[in-house]
C-alpha cells in the first residue's frame, strides 16, 4: 500500500496514529472477531510489545490452531501483527523497550550486554555492532521502532541503562549505535527528555520527580546529550515526566507541570528552539508522575495539546473517543492532530512499513546466527569494560597455582543474575583449575569457613527496578552485608554485575573491586579470566565513583 495523505483519512484513523497501544490490552477480548473489529475501528499508529507471557496470545493462537501456546512467542507475536494490520488501514509500527537485548522479553533470543558495559568501552565500532545486531535482532520478528538510546546524564541513581555521564565519550558511541539501528531497517529513539537532575534519584514510575537546576546549566549539559542525538538523525525522542520549572513552572492543582504536559517544553523548546521535526512520544503514560496530576478523561488531550505526537500506553479501550470528542467538541485543534499524524506517517514510510506485507517468523537457522552474534558482541564489549575500581593491596590479578578454591557470596535481586554466576562463573572457575561453591545467604557463622577458600567473591547486583521502588539493598541483603567481608578481607573481591553504585554505597572498605556493568554470560566468564590476568582491567569510569559530589574521591 501507499503511504496515504492526511486528506484521505477519516479523524479517527488519524487519532489512531498517535497512540501507543498497550499490548496487554489483549487479555481484554475474548475472540479474534472482537480483536479484529476493535482495531478496524481503532487503528493505532504502534504497539508497545511489554514483558508479559505467551498467555496474552491465546485467543489469536486458539483461533489459529495453536491453543497449547506451542512455540516461539516471537512466532505468535508476528501472528498477532499479522492479526492487527489485516483489519487495520494503516499498519501498526511495532516498538520495545529493550535497551540490552530482548531475551527477557522473548525466549530463544541471547542475553546482550549493557548499555553502560558499552559505555565503558569508550568504542564506537562496538556501539554501531551494537545497534546492528540487536536491531537485526527486533527486525526477525516485525520489530521497527526500538526505544534506546537512553541518553539522561545520570544522576545519583543510573542503574545500567546509560552509556556514561561523558558527554564527549558519549557522542560517537551515540552516533554508531544510532547508525547501526538505521542499517538494520530500525528506527531508533532517544530518552527521556528533559533529562535527569544529577542529584534527583526520585523514580517517575511511583513518584513525582525533577530537573532542578538552571536553564542555563542544562543547555550545557543535558540538552546536548539531546543535540547529539538529533544530530546523528534519531528518529524520535521520548519526554520523561519530570518537572523543569527553569522552563515552565506552571502549577496544576497546586503540583508543577510535569515536562509531558508542558508546551513550552515540548512545542516551544524540543521543536521549536531545538528543531526537532522527528516523532515526540511520552514515557508510559501510567506513570504515578503523571496520572497523579492529571485525570485520564483529561490527560491524553492535555498531552496531545502540549505537543506530543504520540501517547504511550493508554491503558484502557476508549483513548480514540475520549480524544475525537475533545476534537469534535472544539477542545483540541485538528491541525494538531494533523500535525502528530503526518510525523507518525514519515516514519512509518522512512522504514518500510508501507511495503511490508505479511511478516514471517525467523528460521532456527536465523535465530542461532544472531544469537551467535550477540554472544561475540557481549565477548568483545567485556573485555574491553571491565573496570577495576579497587586494588589496594595489588590482590589482582591472581595467581592460577594459588587458586584451588573459590567462595562466592551473591547479593542481589536478579534470579537470572545468580543463575548465570553458578553455571557460568563455576564453569569459567573450573576451566582454571579451581573449584567453586556458591551460595546467596550469609551468616557470621559462614566467616568461619573463609579461611579455608583461596578466594573470595562477594557478587552484586541492583539495575533498573531490581528492586523495584528503590535503588538500594534492604532487609536480608542488608543484613548480609553487616556480616561480610570482616574475614579474610586480603583475598576477598567484590564484583558489581549491575549498578556501579553500589561500590560507594556498601563496598569502599573493600580491598579488591570490579564493575563489569553487566551479568551476562559472557561478561561473567570474562570477568573470572581478567582476575587471572587473561584479560586486562580497565582503569575508566564511566561515571564518578561518587555519585554526590560527581568525582572519583571516595
Amino acid at each position: 500500500m501507499k503511504k496515504p495523505k492526511l486528506s484521505e483519512l477519516t479523524l479517527r484513523e488519524k487519532i489512531g496514529q498517535t497512540a501507543v497501544f498497550r499490548h496487554s490490552l489483549l487479555e481484554k477480548f475474548s475472540t479474534i472477531e472482537e480483536i479484529e473489529a476493535y482495531h478496524k475501528n481503532n487503528v493505532y499508529g504502534s504497539t508497545w510489545t511489554m514483558e508479559h507471557t505467551k498467555e496474552v496470545y491465546r485467543v489469536i493462537e486458539t483461533a489459529l490452531g495453536n491453543p497449547e501456546l506451542a512455540g516461539y512467542k516471537d512466532a505468535m507475536y508476528v501472528n498477532y501483527l499479522n492479526t492487527v494490520n489485516r483489519a487495520m488501514t494503516i499498519p501498526t509500527m511495532p516498538a520495545i523497550d529493550a535497551t540490552h537485548g530482548v531475551n527477557y522479553k522473548f525466549e530463544g533470543h541471547a542475553e546482550l550486554s549493557t548499555a553502560t558495559s558499552l559505555g565503558a568501552t569508550k568504542d564506537a565500532e562496538l556501539a554501531y555492532r551494537y545497534g546492528k545486531y540487536l536491531g537485526e535482532d527486533l527486525h526477525t520478528f516485525g520489530i521497527r521502532w526500538l526505544w534506546s538510546p537512553v541518553v539522561d546524564n545520570a544522576g545519583k541513581f543510573k542503574g545500567t541503562r546509560r552509556m556514561s555521564s561523558n558527554r564527549e565519550a558519549n557522542k560517537p558511541l551515540l552516533e554508531g549505535f544510532i547508525r547501526g539501528l538505521h542499517d538494520a531497517g530500525i528506527a531508533a529513539c532517544a530518552k527521556h527528555f528533559p533529562g535527569d537532575d544529577p542529584y534527583d534519584y526520585r523514580d517517575s514510575h511511583f513518584c513525582t520527580s525533577a530537573y532542578a537546576q538552571s536553564y542555563e546549566h542544562w543547555r550545557a549539559t543535558q540538552s546536548k546529550d539531546f543535540e547529539d542525538a538529533i544530530a546523528a538523525g534519531v528518529d524520535s525522542i521520548m519526554v520523561g515526566h519530570k518537572t523543569f520549572r527553569a522552563l515552565d513552572d506552571t502549577r496544576v492543582n497546586g503540583n508543577y507541570l510535569p515536562s509531558t504536559l508542558s508546551y513550552k517544553i515540548i512545542t516551544e523548546e524540543l521543536k521549536g528552539r531545538m528543531g526537532f521535526k522527528g516523532v515526540v512520544l511520552t514515557d508510559d503514560s501510567d506513570m504515578k508522575a503523571l496520572t497523579a496530576i492529571c485525570p485520564r478523561e483529561k490527560l491524553y488531550v492535555e498531552i496531545l495539546r502540549a505537543g506530543i505526537d504520540m501517547v504511550l500506553g493508554p491503558t484502557e479501550l476508549d483513548y480514540i473517543d475520549l480524544v475525537e470528542k475533545a476534537v469534535l467538541d472544539g477542545d483540541l485543534p485538528e491541525s494538531r492532530i494533523d500535525d502528530a499524524c503526518q510525523r507518525i506517517l514519515d516514519m512509518k514510510e522512512k522504514y518500510g512499513l508501507f511495503e511490508q506485507g505479511e511478516l514471517t517468523e525467523p528460521t532456527e537457522e536465523r535465530r542461532e546466527e544472531i544469537r551467535e552474534k550477540l554472544r561475540t558482541l557481549s565477548k568483545d564489549i567485556a573485555e574491553k569494560s571491565m573496570t577495576l575500581v579497587a586494588n589496594k593491596l595489588d590482590f589482582l590479578p591472581i595467581d592460577k597455582a594459588n587458586i584451588k578454591k573459590v567462595k562466592v557470596v551473591y547479593i542481589g535481586y536478579s534470579d537470572s543474575c545468580y543463575e548465570n554466576i553458578k553455571e557460568y562463573m563455576v564453569a569459567e572457575f573450573a576451566k582454571h583449575g579451581a573449584t567453586c561453591d556458591v551460595q546467596d545467604t550469609f551468616e557470621w557463622a559462614d566467616n568461619d569457613t573463609l579461611n579455608d577458600y583461596d578466594l573470595i567473591i562477594y557478587a552484586t547486583y541492583i539495575g533498573f527496578h531490581a528492586p523495584a521502588g528503590g535503588a538500594y539493598f534492604f532487609n536480608e541483603k542488608c543484613d548480609m552485608l553487616r556480616k561480610l567481608m570482616t574475614v579474610a578481607t586480603e583475598k576477598s573481591v567484590g564484583v558489581s554485575f549491575g549498578d556501579p553504585d553500589i561500590y560507594f554505597n556498601y563496598f569502599t572498605a573493600a580491598h579488591a573491586f570490579v564493575n563489569t556493568y553487566s551479568d551476562s554470560p559472557e561478561t561473567i566468564t570474562t570477568f573470572v579470566r581478567a582476575l587471572y590476568g587473561e584479560v586486562p582491567f580497565s582503569d575508566y569510569f564511566p561515571f564518578p565513583l561518587n555519585p554526590i559530589t560527581r568525582t572519583n574521591e571516595v
